[in-house]
């Protein structure tokens, strides 16, 4: 029977609610009988998915070691103290400018090519065609927030067919493992472009041919025409111990584990291999049995990136895989027993020489490729709780100012000599063994001032590694002198190597002619490192941090793994 009551509500005893007078219970319950049982089945999987990705997501934050590990970054107020805004955004846009002219220059002249010559502006393939400088340079215009010029890159990198190179090339595996496998999974872990990590692993899988060996040492060039790698008996220790970390990030982003393993047998076998000192590796290593045959020991070209990725994938690991860290740790030990040379006419000037295959013979040398060294000390300093090192690495990265800082135009040569108290070194006119010591003539004035002296090759070629260790340094230690001294070094750049489309290596840096002495040659890793490890420099300590990211040996920054083991 309708009372007046239920005349007024729209409903009988007899009548449901309306929809919009239920609870919100009584509506799922609803939802929940109206579906058939497949349809429950699959909420319910979805439901418990999602909570138990919750709960993991929680238990990751509470237990894990990762936010609770040394802090390598300075402290956000002592970086804001450090940070006069000012300075640093007028010297951050300087830097943004700088990019700006040479990528204008690319673009304009170079564009989808390998390399701008920056003098005649005419380009080159010497890469194989695939547009490397392109490649290469598409994180830092995306870490400047050069968007537009990012897009129209990776507009055309969609476009391009990796598994071909221009005609008769044989393509470097390592080079284009660091510039281009590198510089595609930093953009795209950047912008999260999935037409990035695609063709990142079209690359990834071009080069794997190279590991076609009987021992997985991988070949050090592939036709990647023909899917074949390129016979060869030996392969340099850089070259082969330098994709690890990059296929691991592939792995890691694909979820196919095929590229970390097989990358990761190599030093599984250069772990094992009979050494002339313990952690320290001869340059040469034979493909077909494995073992280091012969070359000098060094931590400048061929030997450089192998150490330096011992410490950055234990670091990328979150610290999980101790076999990193004790292989980085006998290095380091042994680097530091054998390894380091002093000015005889400066105490304060120390560096990195190099050991023949016998480590037994040193060469009084320090290449501006070992400039790396001090960065790699420092951040190994916090990682692995190893105060001395970062000591050894502020000495370090004071010698490498100065060989930017004691010449005519500020920029550094490629290396610079020592020569011991019995008055022998390297020849300074002509190019010998990196071991045959002569004797030298009396130091003159300057040599005494500046702590060294040159060899015959003294050209700079827009080289990062100084600037990577000065950037470090600055973040883990707060001291602004490292900012001027970054400044510095790049105002010599931008008055020396500066052309109108964008900049050139200097032929000689004891030169002030300027122009003449332009090579018209500007390197991909010029964008990729140099200019990058710059803007950094003058931005938020906290900004790409060293606690969150670890850089390739091409600076291409892969974000830390939150996992390393299902």
């Amino acid at each position: 029977m309708y009372s007046e009551s239920t005349a007024r509500s729209g409903h009988t005893d007899d009548a449901p609610l309306l929809a919009k007078e239920l609870s919100w219970k009584h509506r799922m319950k609803n939802k929940w009988y109206r579906m058939d049982r497949v349809s429950r089945v699959v909420f319910s999987l979805v439901f418990l998915a999602l909570g138990a990705a919750l709960v993991s997501r929680i238990l990751i934050e509470v237990f894990s070691p990762f936010d609770n590990w040394p802090r390598t970054t300075i402290p956000p107020r002592l970086d804001d103290d450090n940070n006069s805004a000012r300075t640093d955004g007028e010297r951050r846009k300087a830097v943004r400018a700088a990019m700006q002219h040479a990528w204008q220059g690319y673009r304009d002249h170079a564009f989808g090519k390998d390399e701008l010559q920056p003098v005649s502006n005419s380009s080159n393939n010497k890469w194989g065609g695939w547009g490397v400088t392109l490649i290469d340079a598409l994180d830092t215009l995306h870490l400047m927030e050069l968007h537009e010029e990012f897009k129209e890159g990776v507009r055309h990198v969609a476009s391009v067919d990796f598994t071909k190179a221009k005609a008769g090339y044989t393509t470097p595996f390592f080079e284009m493992i660091i510039r281009s496998l590198g510089g595609l999974l930093s953009a795209y872990e950047m912008s999260l472009d999935v037409r990035l990590l695609k063709k990142a692993k079209e690359v990834g899988d071009v080069l794997m041919p190279a590991f076609n060996t009987s021992t997985g040492i991988p070949y050090p060039r592939v036709d990647v025409n023909t899917g074949q790698a390129v016979a060869s008996q030996r392969v340099c220790i850089a070259e082969a111990g330098t994709v690890q970390l990059e296929y691991w990030k592939l792995s890691e982003l694909t979820g196919d584990p095929v590229y970390h393993e097989t990358a990761q047998r190599v030093v599984d076998l250069l772990d094992k291999a009979d050494k002339p000192h313990k952690g320290l590796y001869p340059i040469w290593v034979s493909i077909e049995t494995g073992k280091l045959e012969s070359g000098s020991i060094t931590f400048g070209g061929m030997g450089d990136s192998w150490y330096e990725y011992m410490l950055k994938q234990y670091i990328y690991s979150r610290r999980e895989y101790d076999q990193y860290r004790r292989m980085y740790e006998e290095s380091i030990d042994s680097m530091k027993e054998l390894m380091i040379g002093r000015s005889i006419y400066n105490p304060d000037m120390y560096y990195v020489g190099d050991l023949d295959s016998t480590a037994t013979n040193f060469s009084p040398r320090y290449q501006h490729l070992t400039c790396f060294v001090p960065g790699m000390l420092a951040l190994g300093s916090k990682a692995l709780d190893r105060p001395d090192d970062l000591e050894l690495a502020k000495q370090l990265t004071y010698t490498c100012f100065q060989m930017y800082n004691r010449t005519s135009t500020g920029l550094s040569p490629e290396y610079v000599q020592f020569r011991n108290k019995a008055n022998f070194g390297l020849s300074a006119v002509t190019n010998t063994s990196d071991f045959d010591l002569v004797s030298l003539r009396k130091a003159d004035k300057k040599e005494k001032e500046d702590g060294f002296y040159l060899g015959p090759n003294r050209s700079y070629i827009l080289r990062p590694e100084t600037i990577e260790s000065i950037m470090i340094m600055y973040r883990i230690t707060g001291d602004k002198m490292y900012k001027e001294w970054g400044w510095q070094i790049f105002q010599a750049i931008e008055k020396w190597t500066r052309t109108p489309s964008a900049y050139s290596a200097y032929k000689d840096v004891t030169s002030t002619k300027g122009s003449k002495e332009w090579t018209d040659s500007m390197e991909s890793f010029f964008l990729a490192e140099t200019l990058k490890y710059l803007y950094l420099l003058f931005s938020p300590a906290d900004y790409y941090s060293l606690d969150e990211y670890v850089f390739n040996t091409e600076a291409h920054p892969f974000r830390i793994m939150r996992h390393t083991r299902p």
